[in-house]
């Protein structure tokens, strides 16, 4: 499957527009929480939210589209709150606790959006979304490079960016166990993986 048929075939520009795109989202995000991915139509988005299948054609050709852009929404809300964050850590340097707060952070935004839970496990399950993953995690890689590249770490930029990137495919991974498994001691182990994600830059 082509990055194509991955994408809006519209982009919505009218009210009534935002809101029918904006209820199929929601409707696929309930529905793929409640069945899952496999059994998650675009018919049974359509009954579930009362629309015409033409009407939901107009915007996306099929459910992977669909499900493409809640991964995408929500890799953006986590990204955007890491930005954040890179602030504190160009002004006052590395802290391991900062970056507990940070995993913490990224938990809870999975948690919060519509189906998150279900989106990031589909996102992870399914070759066809692979790309978003990969392109989500380039986009950080090179936003919390720029960042840290103003600190005295004694790495070299190819060094800093490797290591980055090791530690964004860290966080996720742990971010995806944590939500995944309620019962987790979810505290220590968003602690430990600090830990792991601060020796990486200081070592």
């Amino acid at each position: 499957m082509t990055s194509k048929h991955l994408e809006r075939r519209t982009t919505p520009l009218q009210t009534r527009a935002n809101k029918t795109v904006k209820l199929i989202l929601e409707t696929a995000a309930r529905l793929l929480e409640e069945i899952g991915f496999e059994e998650l139509t675009t018919n049974k988005i359509c009954k579930a939210a009362d629309l015409t299948p033409p009407a939901l054609y107009r915007y996306f050709p099929n459910k992977y589209a669909i499900v493409s852009e809640l991964a995408k929404q929500l890799m953006d809300l986590q990204n955007t709150a890491v930005a954040e964050s890179s602030v504190n850590i160009r002004q006052d340097g590395l802290d391991v606790n900062r970056t507990a707060t940070i995993l913490s952070g990224q938990v809870q935004i999975t948690r919060d959006f519509p189906g998150g839970v279900a989106v990031l496990k589909t996102m992870y399950a399914t070759p066809q979304l692979v790309e978003v993953r990969l392109t989500s995690h380039e986009e950080l890689t090179d936003g919390l490079s720029s960042s840290l590249m103003n600190l005295d770490l004694g790495l070299t930029e190819a060094e800093l960016r490797r290591r980055v990137r090791l530690m964004i495919e860290i966080g996720n991974s742990v971010v995806e166990m944590v939500v995944e498994n309620p019962g987790m001691d979810e505290a220590t182990m968003i602690q430990d993986t600090a830990e792991v994600m601060h020796f990486l830059l200081t070592k």
